[in-house]
């Protein structure tokens, strides 16, 4: 399977989804566009590895090098160890798994390396202006690896919570006249944050987004942005509203719960770039630490 496309006919979003569903495997290769209007501005190359739907690493070049890189940037090994130790030539382990072997990196280090693989990840998407290919028959470079892996979906249900600017997104977010329902028997197995849960406890496909929105006092943007987190995940979907006429009482809330969550919310989106993407490794880390 090969497919080509650009962000402004397929989202990484949806593209991850797919490859989630379908449990695909192979690289991804993004190109992002530069910009006309910036003088000196290039093209970037980015390279992401599933195996059976899971990212399993991610690099901006194919040299072979970029995990190397980041261990001796660490201080954590230098060249001639990792060469020795771990000969291209004759790899048939994970670099990053070998190397945890040989007692050269701890399982910290390995979920650190791991976590800023999947933060390089996390920034694509982000891209506004790119080209992408996804190739099932490429192979996955072990050289590349740390020997960890996160389903693609909860990588990019990661990154879209992250997304400061969701223009890149305007064009598959749920209509503020639509509903949501459920498409699940079974109660959530992803870890969802608190506004999601919220959002969740309406998706029966009697009230529209709108609605939802008034009664837990939020912006519609925001409750559109909850809703597409949870059509992402393959909780719900949209469908279309002719005229609620619901009454929202019947809904009783816990707004002594709900105020506490949307303050935690709501501060978070109001975090500094540079701390958004500390935040991010460090509750990744932490996600991996729950897995293992």
């Amino acid at each position: 399977m090969s497919l080509s496309s650009s962000f402004t006919d397929f989202s990484l979003a949806e593209l991850f989804q797919l490859i989630d569903q379908g449990r695909k495997s192979g690289c991804l290769t993004v190109c992002t566009l530069p910009d006309l209007h910036a003088p000196g501005s290039k093209s970037h190359y980015y390279y992401i590895w599933f195996r059976q739907g899971r990212v399993v690493a991610a690099t901006n070049s194919l040299n072979g090098q970029g995990l190397s890189y980041k261990i001796i940037q660490r201080g954590w090994a230098n060249q001639q160890v990792i060469e020795q130790l771990c000969p291209e030539t004759s790899l048939a382990t994970p670099l990053g798994l070998l190397l945890k072997t040989h007692g050269v990196l701890s399982a910290e280090q390995l979920n650190l390396l791991f976590a800023s693989q999947l933060q390089q990840v996390r920034e694509l998407f982000a891209i506004q202006k790119g080209v992408f290919k996804l190739d099932s028959k490429a192979a996955v470079p072990l050289q590349e690896m740390t020997g960890l892996s996160l389903r693609t979906i909860e990588v990019a249900l990661m990154a879209v919570r992250a997304l400061k600017d969701w223009k890149v997104l305007a064009d598959v977010l749920p209509d503020a006249s639509s509903g949501i329902t459920s498409i699940t028997h079974n109660k959530p197995q992803i870890h969802l944050h608190p506004l999601e849960w919220q959002v969740w406890e309406f998706a029966n496909g009697t009230v529209s987004l709108s609605a939802i929105a008034s009664q837990l006092n939020q912006p519609i943007a925001i409750i559109q942005q909850a809703a597409f987190r949870l059509m992402l995940v393959g909780l719900v979907e949209e469908i279309p509203l002719a005229e609620s006429t619901l009454n929202l009482n019947d809904y009783p809330m816990d707004f002594n719960s709900l105020n506490s969550s949307v303050s935690q919310f709501q501060k978070s989106k109001q975090l500094e770039p540079h701390k958004i993407s500390t935040s991010f490794l460090q509750n990744l880390v932490g996600f991996l630490k729950s897995k293992a």
